[in-house]
């Protein structure tokens, strides 16, 4: 037989290529022939005993008569490669009750290639522009996840969490080394990519807001910024991280020439729209009001009280991610209604606001809290939730706080 290549791509779906023509799981044929196939490329160092197979197809559901159903089966993985004209036969071989990939058949697989290239990324006697080269490589190698379509078999699951970890590793690095070089529009590119593949990772929202704030994209930023924050809370359930939440402070701001004019420089801190009720801010712009209020009333000694409204089951616990998202955009709408045009508040955590109460006394600012717990009962009358709160006086800055730092 002549030399025959196979190239195999196992990451972000199964297909195989020999001189230009290609096969691919994407087709509706029945999933067990592909998976026969996909597993002997998988572990085509060796052969795999029929029992194995059988194990693998019927682990749960036995066959009457599992061997003459896994040959039936056999011959269903072998009709899937007739579209090579190489005899099927040749390709998956048999014999003494075994199955196996045909090693004269040399194939290049994707994955191999990817772990190759980031070994030979990890070596630390390369320079960092080899190692970026190296882990870019890698990087576009990598397609998605390992057999998705195959995704809940017991032996694709450590499989595909081995290479999911390896492909984020490996996009942290090139994050760093390309951030050493300021090359910001690579880093966006990746880091779309990147979130495309695993969502949950904020540290890829945060250098995608980084790089574009870096190239003159505030808006896109900013537009991010708030997409990502809304998915953590909302979708996923989870408090972006304090690293996230302080690039909103950097971002915002517009670098500023000499300006002369007032009036044009009120006009541009002007809000954007006007909402009614009280005014809610990011929580890095709450901290910042927070420690200009207990600056003020150091100076003044007037009483300013913080307020924490908690959602949670009956229980205590979380609710479930719609249940929280609904929840809290009524608790939203409750506190903006519920303060004064004045009053500030920002969402804390997936289930929580702090508000800022200038209020004279302790009970004024205990019917406040009641009385956002009113509006909110008014707009989300299911009791299955818990509404809970806590009050305690802003204490004044000290004057060793406000002192100015000694050179």
């Amino acid at each position: 037989m002549d030399t025959i290549t196979a190239k195999v791509q196992m990451l972000g779906g199964f297909c195989m290529t020999i001189n230009d023509i290609t096969i691919t799981d994407q087709t509706h044929q029945s999933k067990k022939p592909w998976s026969i196939l996909e597993y002997l490329i998988a572990f085509r160092n060796r052969e795999v005993s029929s029992g194995e197979l059988i194990d693998l197809i019927w682990s749960e559901n036995q066959s009457v008569n599992p061997g003459g159903a896994l040959k039936t089966l056999v011959f269903r993985t072998r009709k899937l490669l007739e579209p090579f004209g190489i005899p099927p036969h040749d390709l998956v071989i048999q014999r003494r009750g075994t199955y196996a990939w045909n090693p004269r058949i040399e194939l290049t697989v994707d994955t191999d290639l990817f772990d190759d290239l980031l070994a030979r990324s990890n070596d630390s006697t390369r320079s960092d522009e080899e190692r970026l080269d190296l882990l870019l490589q890698a990087l576009e190698l990598y397609q998605g996840d390992y057999l998705p379509k195959s995704g809940c078999e017991a032996w694709v699951i450590p499989l595909s969490t081995y290479y999911h970890s390896q492909f984020i590793q490996a996009a942290h690095q090139a994050i760093d080394l390309l951030t050493e070089q300021e090359a910001w529009a690579r880093i966006s590119s990746l880091c779309r990519k990147a979130i495309e593949i695993e969502p949950f990772d904020d540290n890829f929202h945060y250098h995608l807001i980084y790089s574009l704030y870096n190239q003159g994209k505030q808006m896109q930023a900013l537009e991010h910024y708030q997409h990502t924050t809304n998915m953590f809370y909302n979708e996923f359930a989870i408090t972006p991280s304090e690293q996230l939440k302080e690039l909103y402070k950097l971002i915002q701001d517009k670098e500023h020439g000499i300006a002369a004019d007032l009036s044009v420089i009120q006009d541009s801190m002007k809000e954007a729209s006007h909402p009614s009720g009280a005014y809610c801010c990011e929580y890095p712009v709450f901290r910042d009001l927070y420690q200009l209020e207990r600056r003020t009333i150091a100076r003044t000694g007037d009483s300013i009280y913080l307020g924490l409204v908690t959602i949670s089951d009956e229980g205590g616990e979380l609710p479930k991610p719609f249940i929280t998202t609904r929840a809290m955009n009524h608790m939203d709408t409750a506190i903006a209604s519920s303060l004064r045009r004045g009053d500030a508040y920002t969402r804390y955590s997936v289930s929580q606001y702090l508000v800022m109460l200038p209020t004279t006394s302790h009970e004024n600012g205990e019917v406040v809290m009641q009385r956002i717990v009113r509006n909110f009962r008014k707009l989300y009358v299911r009791k299955e939730l818990n509404v809970t709160y806590s009050l305690q006086a802003i204490a004044p800055a000290t004057a060793a706080e406000m002192a100015p730092e000694a050179e």
